[in-house]
């Protein structure tokens, strides 16, 4: 449900602060490029105002973009072939409008999602690899960092980790989805629940070649990816290994030949192997 006014977030560019900041931009050359000052002047503001307005780094206030946007109208000469002075500026004035309420929405939007849930790039990797588009709704634009889902077993402990002693563990992938933005207000408004995110999530593992990604997840936990190794994590990514017969091969050896690890019978034995290569 949206507010009033204000367009759904899933019909957004991506990058509406920057798209703003564009437009602003190609509007000051086609008024004559004048000076921040005069433009301060004409608008009653101040010059330091009026130049952060043209920066990408924040949304500057409704009023002051669309003071700068009218005064600007007012000094371009040639709307354009068959366009006239009154029809480019209400034009002009609509567009800015618009764009004004993306950006603005936008730098709200990720103002709201706090720091990403911290993991290491094996996990992360195993996350874009599986997940190239949105698992929910299969769009592959406008997709958002991964993002925690809630713990399934309820357990009070800080999203997506689980604890050994009084360290965290590594992320456990299973609490951790990609989605789109639109999917991600829908998340917001409880349009979208907890339940259908764990069983789009776990149909990911299901997918031709998920057994792929995770052998090379599994690679990169034991080759020190994470700074503590759940053997949870590990055995649930050894069984979607054991799925697949191309995947599931002979046993091979990590880290010099200090672990051996056993794809078909899902073991990970530490100790001194032979190695016959350098990883």
């Amino acid at each position: 449900m949206g507010r009033p006014g204000v367009i759904e977030w899933a019909e957004f560019p991506p990058g509406a602060r920057r798209s703003l900041n564009q437009e602003l931009q190609v509007l000051h050359r086609r008024a004559g490029q004048p000076s921040m000052r005069n433009i301060a002047e004409a608008i009653g503001k101040s010059t330091g105002s009026v130049h952060n307005a043209f920066r990408v780094a924040k949304v500057p206030s409704h009023d002051l973009t669309m003071a700068i946007v009218s005064r600007l109208t007012l000094w371009v000469r040639d709307w354009g072939v068959g366009v006239d002075q009154d029809t480019g500026i209400d034009t002009a004035l609509r567009r800015f409008e618009r764009c004004w309420q993306q950006a603005q929405y936008e730098e709200e939007f990720l103002a709201n999602q706090g720091d990403p849930p911290p993991m290491s790039d094996a996990t992360r990797d195993l996350l874009y690899a599986l997940s190239p588009e949105c698992p929910v709704c299969g769009k592959t634009r406008q997709l958002l960092d991964i993002v925690a889902m809630e713990d399934p077993d309820g357990e009070q402990l800080p999203p997506a980790f689980r604890k050994t002693g009084l360290e965290p563990d590594a992320p456990n992938p299973w609490h951790l989805i990609r989605l789109c933005r639109g999917c991600q207000r829908r998340r917001e408004v409880g349009e979208l629940t907890e339940q259908q995110l764990r069983e789009a999530r776990f149909a990911l593992d299901r997918r031709p070649g998920a057994a792929r990604h995770y052998a090379a997840y599994l690679d990169q936990l034991l080759l020190g990816a994470e700074p503590v190794i759940d053997m949870n994590v590990a055995g649930s990514a050894l069984a979607i290994i054991q799925a697949d017969p191309e995947v599931s091969a002979e046993p091979y050896v990590l880290n010099h030949g200090q672990i051996k690890v056993d794809r078909t019978h899902g073991s990970l034995r530490w100790g001194q192997h032979e190695c016959t290569d350098d990883h």
